[in-house]
Order: structure tokens, then sequence, then C-alpha cells
């Protein structure tokens, strides 16, 4: 719990001090850490990071913590930029696996429209999202009004019981 507060207060912090310079220098040109490594791959083997070394190479860093060198370089690289005032953070080279790097709507005619789209989005999941529940609630009944909303017949099995019966392990009707 401690190591999850410190990294929502500072989110380039890590246990790992190395893996702590890869998460600053990502949050430095404002990508993820995959990308970073994607980067690193690029600026040290001169070609793009191949489809079959992605997932061994990735899966060590995030579960072994194992970092290859040439993404700690990169890193370092990147943050001896920033001391030294000479990094852009917003150049293309830095943004070529953020497909939606540099998407800027100019008129805000159009700024507005997406902002409505996505305004009646989220009111028609938020509307939704309500009438299910309340539907449910109207229909298996809860047994309280705070959550865990836990139905009826679960907290109070007695007051459901109908007309079948178990016997003998057989369902036998009261008719």
């Amino acid at each position: 719990m401690n190591g999850l507060v410190k990294t929502l207060i500072k989110p380039d912090w890590d246990d790992n001090p190395k893996r702590s310079e890869i998460l600053h220098a990502a949050n430095l040109l404002q990508i993820g850490e995959f990308q970073l490594i994607q980067l690193a791959y690029k600026v040290w083997y001169k070609q793009d990071l191949p489809e079959e070394k992605i997932n061994k190479i990735f899966s060590h860093y995030m579960i072994s913590g194992i970092i290859p060198i040439w993404v700690t370089y990169y890193a370092r690289d990147i943050i001896k930029m920033e001391n030294a005032n000479a990094l852009n953070s917003y150049e293309e080279k830095y943004h070529v696996y953020d497909h939606e790097f540099g998407e800027y709507l100019q008129n805000d005619q159009k700024r507005k429209k997406r902002g409505i789209f996505y305004a009646v989005i989220i009111a028609i999941v938020f509307i939704g999202s309500h009438y299910m529940a309340i539907s449910y609630v109207q229909n298996e009944g809860s047994a309280g009004f705070y959550p865990p909303y836990v139905e009826k017949r679960v907290v109070y099995p007695e007051l459901y019981k109908d007309k079948n019966k178990v016997i003998d392990g057989d369902l036998k009707s009261n008719n």
C-alpha cells in the first residue's frame, strides 16, 4: 500500500532506481515505458523493435525487472538532455509510436462538436447504467439502500420459499 501511495504522489517513483530512471525519462517525453523501450531499440540498433522480440523484452522488463542496457543508456541520455535544457519533448522523433501525437483541432467549432459528442456519450452511458441498476433493484429487490447491493432472496431466503420443497433430495411440488 505504501508503494501505491508513493506512485500516486510521484509517478516516476519505483523500488528499483534504474527503473525509476526509465519512468522519469518516459514522463519527460510524455510517453509510456513501452514506447521508450521501442525508441531506445530504434536508436541502439538502427531498426524498429521486431515483433517477435516485443513480448520477451517487455515481459522481462515488467515482470522480472530486467532492464536492457540500451534502454538504460537511452533514458540517461534523455535525462541529461533535460538537465541541460536541450530536450524538446514535442519533437516528432520521440512520438513515432504515438499515433495520436500532433492531432490538434484548430477550429473552435470542431472542438465544441467533439466536446458535445463526448458529453452525449457520457450522458447516455450514465443514464443507461442507472436505468439498468434501477430496473435490477426493482425486479430483484435489494436488501438495503447502501452498497453492497445484495438481493433480498440471498439475505432473507425464508421470504422466498415457494411452493417447491426439497424432500429427501427430490424436488416435489406442493399443490
